[in-house]
């Protein structure tokens, strides 16, 4: 989805809500942001 990144601020960017491991917090984080895990990390 497009939206605005939490951690950077940068808007119209394609952002992902990501679940905090340790609370139920909800973040939202843009491609640059995001922690690279699983299948995704390069």
């Amino acid at each position: 989805m497009i939206g605005k990144c939490d951690e950077c601020g940068m808007e119209n960017v394609e952002v992902m809500s990501i679940k905090k491991a340790n609370s139920d917090k909800e973040i939202t984080l843009c491609n640059q942001c995001r922690p690279a895990d699983g299948a995704y990390a390069y």
